[in-house]
């Protein structure tokens, strides 16, 4: 999983540590014991808060047509002053506890990079494992549609009503 080299360059950074942090020496030098022994079964707790999986870039790309979408239904909607019928409409967030990284990818785009700004006061978490499903037939409506960011109240309730 990590070359010698990655192994030994963090080894010194433990080494580091050690002098700058002596109350933390025991963890630090566990720590060094794991990577010069190679015992990849507990990498994962050299740095808890660094994900061992990550974020295939297919999820990434289906996260921004994701919010492509909503981006233009909530254009479409101001252009036109049309409030939809359908809840589909506006973005609800991703299911935090069952997607392949939807949700963390969608949050860091909207929260820490601050794209897709006109979503900003739409929820991050969906509590639901439908969400992805449904924003999926709504993609592919928006496709067939020609992916434009000027849609007609027509358009709109077509692809929130996306089965």
């Amino acid at each position: 999983m990590l070359t010698w080299s990655e192994r030994l360059t963090l080894w010194n950074q433990y080494e580091i540590l050690k002098k700058l942090d002596p109350d933390q020496v025991k963890e630090y030098e566990a720590n060094q014991e794991i990577l010069s022994c190679g015992y990849e079964q507990y990498y994962s707790e050299l740095n808890a808060s660094i994900v061992t999986e990550t974020v295939n870039p297919s999820v990434s790309q289906e996260v921004q047509n994701i919010l492509d979408v909503f981006r233009a239904i909530k254009f479409s909607c101001k252009k036109y002053k049309y409030t939809p019928k359908s809840t589909w409409a506006q973005f609800e967030g991703f299911d935090g506890n069952g997607d392949e990284g939807h949700y963390g990818f969608a949050r860091f785009v909207r929260r820490t990079l601050g794209k897709w700004e006109e979503l900003a006061d739409r929820p991050d978490n969906s509590h639901s494992s439908a969400s992805l499903g449904h924003y999926r037939a709504m993609v592919d409506v928006w496709n067939r549609l020609g992916r434009s960011f000027d849609l007609t109240p027509s358009q709109i309730e077509q692809i929130a009503d996306a089965q």
